[in-house]
């Protein structure tokens, strides 16, 4: 697994997530999210970003995302532990005020 890097997420940024899974034959996957909150000292709250457009998924794109992106709806609490690092930033006006 990837090491995290030492800069500090704030809410909007995208980064990278090792995603651990418990279903057999997922053990992980690295995907980019977006930082939506935090969960206390050691963990963050994100929205997965993902190439599979699903019913109500929303289309998202960034100019560092390569592919067709789309908002998942799943959002989870990660240990920031799996936060690897910081690809960009989505508008201020998309991802609310609060920041650590």
């Amino acid at each position: 697994m990837t090491t995290r890097t030492t800069k500090t997420p704030r809410i909007g940024d995208i980064w990278l997530v090792h995603f651990p899974y418990i279903t057999p034959g997922n053990m992980e996957k690295v995907r980019p999210a977006i930082i939506r909150a935090f969960d206390g000292e050691d963990k963050t709250v994100v929205q997965k970003l993902t190439t599979r457009c699903k019913k109500g998924n929303k289309e998202f794109s960034h100019p560092k995302l390569n592919k067709k992106t789309y908002l998942s709806k799943d959002i989870v609490s990660v240990s920031d532990y799996n936060l690897i690092r910081r690809i960009g930033r989505i508008e201020e006006r998309e991802s609310g005020k609060n920041e650590r």
